[in-house]
């Protein structure tokens, strides 16, 4: 399954990403919004950053592994605040922890409604089926708000062509991990090895196999509109958002 062991090491492997910057931009996107949806949250880090910003988070992912790592990162925050906070000190600026759900995108079930959406880091990539795609901005459209921000990235199919027979490797302190990519239009399989070195000095070797589809332009945004999105564009990223040079995203900002 996806992420479940590369769960336990994905913050390390992504250390580089200003997660502040991303967070700030995808606000400013959506209008400053205080209600937000971070589907597919993963291990929590942009949610973290849209708290601290003072919004009220919901946070889905379908992995087990992602959400337990988003949790564990919420409790160690609030036992830092609760350490460093005297008993007389107001309560900090920042929003509380995320209402954390395990979902499936295309079955999107949330209590309410939010202003805005955020699907990041090509998550809408890993619907492989166009039928679930669409279900996700249909279940998406159901639980936003009137005049709500829908904003997600998506990896440009020249992108995940691109990356046909290529292999990358990333070492994050304790971690190698070795990518072997294969493209079969329009899904490009990823098999993934994780080599975690142990307090033996012993290696484990893990693997898992993640799928992504490439999507046209053309149908993302008849996709939108049929599941009741009345204006889409295209975004850009912030400057000090770098990825590597073989991922092209497209932003969409949908209302």
């Amino acid at each position: 399954m996806p992420y479940e062991h590369l769960a336990a090491h994905y913050d390390a492997l992504m250390r580089d990403m200003d997660y502040g910057a991303y967070a700030g931009h995808l606000l400013s996107l959506a209008g400053e919004p205080k209600r937000v949806l971070d589907l597919a949250c993963g291990t929590g880090r942009l949610a973290l950053e849209l708290c601290e910003r003072g919004c009220d988070v919901v946070a889905v992912d379908a992995s087990p592994e992602m959400l337990a790592a988003a949790r564990n990162k919420f409790d160690t925050r609030a036992g830092a605040l609760s350490e460093s906070r005297a008993p007389s000190a107001p309560d900090m600026a920042c929003g509380g922890p995320p209402l954390f759900l395990q979902q499936d995108m295309a079955k999107l079930d949330l209590y309410g409604t939010v202003e805005a959406v955020f699907c990041t880091f090509d998550a809408l990539n890993y619907l492989t089926d166009e039928k679930r795609f669409r279900q996700t901005l249909s279940r998406v459209r159901l639980f936003l708000e009137s005049g709500g921000a829908f904003i997600f990235d998506l990896l440009a199919p020249e992108a995940l062509a691109a990356r046909d027979g290529m292999v990358f490797m990333s070492d994050a302190g304790g971690v190698y991990c070795v990518w072997r990519c294969s493209w079969e239009k329009p899904l490009l399989h990823q098999e993934i090895t994780l080599f975690t070195q142990t307090e033996g000095g012993l290696w484990r070797r893990e693997e898992e196999t993640h799928t992504e589809r490439a999507y046209q332009l053309g149908f993302v945004e008849e996709a939108l509109r049929d599941a009741g999105f009345d204006e889409v564009r295209q975004a850009g990223m912030p400057d000090s958002v770098s990825f590597n040079r073989y991922d092209e995203r497209l932003v969409f900002v949908a209302r």
